[in-house]
């Protein structure tokens, strides 16, 4: 039998979560970040932040893009119908997100480390400062949404055993 939508959404929220917790603990020995650190342009710094700034990114998108409005879906509720924003304070209202105004900043981070310019190595530092506590927020999120489904009749029973063990 195929998965689901929810499941098969599940499984790919889940494996973006343990790149960007893995990534983050990669990078625990580079905090704070320091301007000095990109303007040297170690490669392997790099390589761990973009891989952050992937998922950190794709986590993100993949919940507010497919994630909310399945859920929604299974519900009941006709999410396509809903703004993204809508979505995000329907399921904060139904109990499913903790603080949608958390949700709505952690947008504003991932959107300013979109932008990076040569020279502005200080902006940088701190987008991705910022971006390193909302990540762990965001993850602790998840973890909250994947409980709140778990322990819910009729979504529970929408995902697989696998969702659950990642």
């Amino acid at each position: 039998m195929p998965q689901s939508v929810l499941s098969t959404g599940f499984d790919v929220a889940q494996r973006h979560a343990r790149i960007l917790a893995r990534v983050l603990v990669l990078l625990e020995p580079d905090l704070p970040l320091r301007p000095e650190q990109l303007e040297q342009e170690d490669e392997n710094l790099l390589l761990k932040l973009d891989q952050f700034q992937s998922r950190f990114t794709k986590l993100q998108d993949h919940l507010g893009a497919r994630l909310f409005a399945a859920l929604l879906e299974a519900l009941g509720e006709d999410a396509h119908s809903m703004s993204a924003l809508d979505r995000t304070y329907r399921l904060e209202a139904l109990g499913f997100l903790p603080d949608a105004e958390k949700w709505i900043a952690w947008r504003a981070i991932r959107n300013q480390l979109s932008h990076d310019y040569p020279g502005q190595t200080e902006e940088l530092c701190a987008g991705f400062q910022l971006a390193f506590a909302a990540a762990k927020d965001l993850l602790g999120t998840w973890q909250h949404l994947l409980q709140k489904v778990l322990l819910h009749p009729i979504l529970s029973q929408a995902l697989s055993k696998d969702n659950v063990n990642a």
